[in-house]
Protein backbone atom coordinates (compact mmCIF):
# COMPACT_ATOMS: atom_id res chain seq x y z
CA UNK A 1 0.00 0.00 0.00
CA UNK A 2 1.37 3.42 -0.98
CA UNK A 3 1.47 6.23 1.57
CA UNK A 4 0.82 9.77 0.33
CA UNK A 5 2.99 12.60 1.59
CA UNK A 6 1.01 15.31 3.43
CA UNK A 7 0.30 18.41 1.34
CA UNK A 8 -0.75 21.91 2.23
CA UNK A 9 -4.45 22.67 1.76
CA UNK A 10 -5.21 23.31 -1.91
CA UNK A 11 -5.79 27.07 -1.47
CA UNK A 12 -2.45 27.52 0.28
CA UNK A 13 -0.70 25.90 -2.69
CA UNK A 14 -2.03 28.74 -4.87
CA UNK A 15 -0.55 31.54 -2.75
CA UNK A 16 2.46 33.32 -4.20
CA UNK A 17 4.46 36.39 -3.23
CA UNK A 18 2.93 39.54 -4.63
CA UNK A 19 6.03 41.72 -4.67
CA UNK A 20 9.70 40.95 -4.59
CA UNK A 21 11.22 41.44 -1.17
CA UNK A 22 14.23 43.73 -1.04
CA UNK A 23 16.17 45.59 1.61
CA UNK A 24 14.29 48.43 3.32
CA UNK A 25 14.93 51.99 2.13
CA UNK A 26 15.89 53.04 5.66
CA UNK A 27 18.57 52.02 8.16
CA UNK A 28 16.97 53.01 11.48
CA UNK A 29 13.65 54.04 12.98
CA UNK A 30 13.39 56.38 15.98
CA UNK A 31 10.51 58.09 17.72
CA UNK A 32 10.21 61.86 17.37
CA UNK A 33 9.41 62.91 20.94
CA UNK A 34 7.55 66.10 19.98
CA UNK A 35 5.22 64.60 17.35
CA UNK A 36 5.14 60.96 18.57
CA UNK A 37 5.76 59.84 14.98
CA UNK A 38 8.30 57.39 13.66
CA UNK A 39 11.34 58.96 12.00
CA UNK A 40 13.06 56.82 9.36
CA UNK A 41 16.72 57.58 8.61
CA UNK A 42 19.26 56.24 6.13
CA UNK A 43 22.82 55.11 6.93
CA UNK A 44 24.02 58.76 6.79
CA UNK A 45 21.39 59.85 9.34
CA UNK A 46 19.29 61.72 6.77
CA UNK A 47 15.52 61.51 7.17
CA UNK A 48 13.88 59.25 4.58
CA UNK A 49 10.34 60.18 3.52
CA UNK A 50 8.04 57.19 3.73
CA UNK A 51 4.72 56.85 1.92
CA UNK A 52 1.69 58.68 3.25
CA UNK A 53 -1.32 56.56 4.11
CA UNK A 54 -4.00 59.24 3.59
CA UNK A 55 -7.39 59.28 5.20
CA UNK A 56 -9.49 57.41 2.62
CA UNK A 57 -12.59 58.88 1.06
CA UNK A 58 -15.93 57.20 0.78
CA UNK A 59 -17.58 57.22 -2.64
CA UNK A 60 -20.97 55.61 -2.18
CA UNK A 61 -22.64 53.80 -5.05
CA UNK A 62 -26.40 53.77 -4.91
CA UNK A 63 -28.87 51.40 -6.55
CA UNK A 64 -31.78 53.26 -8.08
CA UNK A 65 -35.25 52.02 -8.73
CA UNK A 66 -38.53 53.64 -9.45
CA UNK A 67 -41.18 54.05 -11.99
CA UNK A 68 -43.76 51.47 -12.48
CA UNK A 69 -46.53 50.45 -14.75
CA UNK A 70 -49.08 52.86 -13.29
CA UNK A 71 -50.71 55.79 -15.02
CA UNK A 72 -48.01 58.25 -13.93
CA UNK A 73 -44.28 57.50 -13.72
CA UNK A 74 -42.86 57.61 -10.22
CA UNK A 75 -39.52 59.31 -9.40
CA UNK A 76 -36.51 57.09 -8.87
CA UNK A 77 -35.54 56.47 -5.24
CA UNK A 78 -32.31 55.20 -3.67
CA UNK A 79 -32.77 51.62 -2.47
CA UNK A 80 -29.41 51.12 -0.80
CA UNK A 81 -25.88 52.47 -0.67
CA UNK A 82 -22.61 50.53 -0.80
CA UNK A 83 -19.45 52.36 0.32
CA UNK A 84 -16.51 52.28 -2.07
CA UNK A 85 -13.21 53.45 -0.57
CA UNK A 86 -10.43 55.24 -2.44
CA UNK A 87 -7.09 56.41 -1.09
CA UNK A 88 -6.12 60.06 -0.90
Amino acid sequence: MATLAPQAPWAMRLVTDRRPIGPPSYAAVTLDASTQRARYTDTAGQVVKMGEHGTNQTNPTTSMSGGGDGAEPQPQTADDSTPDYSSD
